[in-house]
């Protein structure tokens, strides 16, 4: 009789440990038939090939939490990129490229250490049209100057809780490679927002320290607004860097319309690099439609093309595909 109390008290135990603990294993896998054609001047080379990260990028990764009782909880993500067309990491040598952190959640929000998105970059995200997902011409567009990081290493980020609609968010990366004469390359990013019902607006800024000449500057202002049969939404980014960079002027446009299982997606960007007398310029669309096939697999149809004026260069893509998460 003792032997079966003390069974069931041990088997008792074991079910509160694993209540309060869990680890998940999550991913998504996405593949599509893809025709691209780069053009400069009158010359242009079409290619059609099967390729991996279409419409999403193809990832797996582990994220756990445990309840440490208090409303305190320890979380940990550890999640990486691979390509389906070939079966390749997304990054050679790093095994979780695009998030490996550990962290403290409760009452005052969430802290994590590692490698992180940047508080930029989640603005960034929630605003970019197309849903933020590869079809998007913005990350076409907006790089007429450079384009800025958005993951970083040795990274604390602390997002806060929601508070009638308000939140925010801020990064700091130790670049760590601080030398004689030189200065580190730290990364100080921070967001603030209001989202509410159908509403989200929000500014983020990012500093890119560098190590000999002046830290890169981006400034976003973008937001959405979901009418139910209609989502549109908008940014507008100024980035500043080096004099030999001058400043970047970037904005974007992007509406959604959801047709029962079909949602379809269209956005533009526009972009103006100056330095000095020279300007450059670039801008692009694109068009997508995804239909859901089930609660986890979708098919899916995108175009996209942007142009670089000054360099009279041109570059177009087509591609279908379907993208499985798990």
């Amino acid at each position: 009789m003792k032997k079966n109390l003390i069974a069931l008290a041990v088997l008792a135990a074991a079910g509160a440990a694993s209540a309060q603990s869990s680890v998940t294993l999550y991913g998504r896998v996405d593949a599509g038939l893809v025709s691209a054609k780069d053009q400069i001047g009158g010359d242009g080379v079409t290619r059609t090939k099967l390729d991996s990260n279409v419409l999403n990028n193809s990832l797996w990764g582990f994220k756990g939490t445990e309840d440490l009782g208090n409303g305190l909880k320890a979380n940990f993500v550890l999640e990486s990129g691979m390509n389906i067309d070939d079966g390749t990491a997304a990054v050679a040598g790093t095994t979780f490229n695009r998030k490996a952190t550990v962290g403290l959640s409760g009452n005052f929000g969430v802290v994590e250490l590692g490698r992180n998105y940047t508080a930029y970059d989640s603005l960034r995200g929630a605003t970019n049209n197309t849903a933020d997902t590869n079809m998007a011409v913005t990350g076409d567009v907006w790089k007429v100057g450079g384009d800025y990081a958005n993951r970083t290493n040795n990274s604390v980020r602390f997002d806060s809780n929601t508070y009638s609609g308000f939140s925010g968010s801020a990064s700091y990366a130790f670049g760590e490679n601080k030398a004689a004469g030189l200065d580190s390359t730290d990364n100080l990013s921070l967001h603030v927002k209001y989202a509410n019902g159908p509403v989200l607006v929000g500014y983020a800024h990012q500093t890119e320290k560098q190590a000999t000449v002046a830290s890169t500057k981006y400034n976003l202002l973008a937001g959405s607004y979901d009418f139910g049969v209609v989502k549109l939404n908008a940014g507008y980014n100024k980035a500043k860097g080096a004099a030999a960079r001058g400043e970047d002027t970037e904005y974007q446009v992007g509406v959604s319309a959801p047709f029962g299982a079909t949602t379809v997606y269209f956005g533009y960007a526009g972009a103006k690099n100056e330095i000095g007398a020279v300007e450059t310029k670039r801008s692009g669309f694109d068009l997508a439609a995804t239909y859901a096939l089930s609660k986890r697999t979708t098919a899916y149809a995108g175009y996209k093309t942007f142009e670089v004026k000054d360099a009279n260069k041109e570059a177009t893509a087509f591609g279908v595909g379907v993208r499985h998460v798990f």
